[in-house]
């Protein structure tokens, strides 16, 4: 016993010695003007870093560094030195062989040539090390071991601009001053518009459909379910295959927080659009024409909130608009589809093709999603609108806690690949409580409430 307790001991005081031996696993580029560093913001955390990633098979880690440094900020650079190593990292000062393109005052800068602007990264900035506050830091002891290095850096150049609008299309061009005048019009403050892109927002939905299953019964928001995840499919596919970017990508003042992914068309419209519109359909079965004309309506609004945000274009927002309302018009037609297993599988397998091909977590998490609510369907329970409220209940509570460790799991975790692994398996987890677990914990309530009966015949 003494002796595997001595080989513990010194396997946990060695192991330090052993990972600073290995080979690194990741490479960061550090790049510099004067007294600011070059950081990129995480999509996933949304704090900021410095450009860098795993290092891939064959790779050197001064390519990677390079490599990472062109994929999130669209510069292409060279190495001037190595800076040394950080934890499983290797770190190299680097030198833009072009001008990195800032915004004055803000410090933002450029990505409208990154190659992964849909990807990992939200948005990149030009700042000094020391003011960035600490919870905005992704890996804050790395940036606090870059400090005093940053003396051996050259400065890259930069050009200082009002903003990046110079690289922007006619149609686009114009939008922009539409978006201004809409926010100069409304003001910085409207809560009906905050409430309108509430209106469209799929968390939200989501958290709906706890209340929804009361209501209309598991075989309504099954179908709501297989039309949404549809939705979702078609409006990431479409955001790939045109790969405009947002208002804030040219202005980034327009916008007060970045949002990830590609603008047209508006997922936020395209969801409000036939979201509500099938339930406001189902609520007023025979005043088809007034449930869709307030569909239309709520769609707008929400529409409206995404250009007065700053992150959608009127354009992006009409073609969600259209989306959405032509997906409600073949309601008849899709929703009967969510009884067929083929139909869920195909909606699983084009999403898993899509995620591995594109590369996107949206596309993965789509896959996940449809793929444990088609399981959980297998199973053969009572998924009857027995005790309705109950079922409520415990859909809330499920939905409740999984959301929580979604949430919790950026602040929990550093490693992007690990918080999105987390939250691809949370997904699969929620199809299958909604799908499954709910009805099966139902059952075993039915099953006690059976035993513990009287026999009949007793008083």
């Amino acid at each position: 016993m003494i002796r595997y307790v001595c080989c513990l001991l010194l396997a946990l005081l060695t192991a330090p010695l052993v990972l600073a031996q290995s080979a690194p696993s990741g490479a960061v580029c550090v790049v510099k003007h004067q007294d600011k560093v070059l950081l990129v913001q995480d999509r996933v955390s949304s704090r900021y870093s410095l450009t860098g990633g795993y290092i891939d098979q064959g790779e050197a880690p001064a390519q990677a560094a390079l490599r990472e440094l062109f994929e999130e900020t669209g510069l292409r650079g060279r190495i001037v030195a190595p800076l040394g190593r950080w934890r499983s990292a290797e770190l190299f000062a680097c030198q833009s062989l072009s001008p990195i393109r800032a915004q004055s005052g803000t410090g933002a800068v450029s990505l409208l040539q990154a190659p992964n602007r849909d990807g990992e990264v939200l948005s990149a900035l030009l700042i000094a090390p020391t003011t960035l506050p600490h919870a905005l830091r992704r890996f804050p002891p790395q940036l606090d071991w870059i400090v005093p290095r940053l003396a051996s850096i050259p400065d890259s150049e930069v050009t200082w601009v009002v903003d990046f609008r110079s690289g922007a299309n006619a149609l686009h061009d114009r939008e922009l001053t539409l978006i201004r005048q809409v926010q100069s019009l409304i003001g910085p403050k409207a809560l009906w518009l905050q409430l309108a892109n509430l209106a469209g927002s799929t968390p939200f939905l989501l958290l709906l459909i706890p209340f929804l299953l009361p209501l209309l019964g598991w075989p309504r928001v099954w179908q709501l379910l297989f039309a949404m995840l549809w939705l979702a499919l078609l409006t990431q596919l479409a955001k790939e295959a045109v790969a405009w970017p947002r208002p804030f990508n040219f202005m980034p003042d327009l916008a007060p927080h970045a949002v990830s992914g590609f603008g047209m068309p508006s997922g936020h419209t395209a969801t409000a659009m036939l979201g509500w519109g099938l339930l406001l359909g189902w609520a007023w079965p025979k005043r088809r024409g007034a449930a869709l004309t307030l569909a239309l309506l709520l769609g707008s609004a929400t529409g409206l909130a995404r250009v007065w945000l700053g992150v959608h274009f009127i354009s992006d927002v009409v073609a969600g608009l259209l989306l959405g309302l032509i997906l409600l018009t073949l309601r008849s037609r899709l929703l009967p589809l969510a009884s067929h297993y083929l139909a869920w599988l195909m909606l699983a397998g084009l999403a898993g093709m899509g995620a591995a091909i594109l590369q996107s977590p949206t596309l993965a998490a789509i896959a996940i999603a449809s793929l444990a609510l088609l399981l959980g369907s297998q199973s053969r329970v009572n998924r009857t609108r027995r005790h309705p409220w109950l079922v409520g209940f415990i859909a809330l509570s499920g939905c409740l806690l999984l959301g929580l460790l979604s949430t919790g799991l950026p602040l929990l975790i550093s490693s992007s690949l690990l918080i999105l692994s987390g939250q691809g398996i949370l997904y699969g987890l929620w199809g299958l409580w909604l799908s499954h677990g709910i009805w099966w914990l139902l059952s075993l309530t039915d099953d006690h409430n059976r035993g513990m009966a009287p026999p009949q015949g007793t008083s």
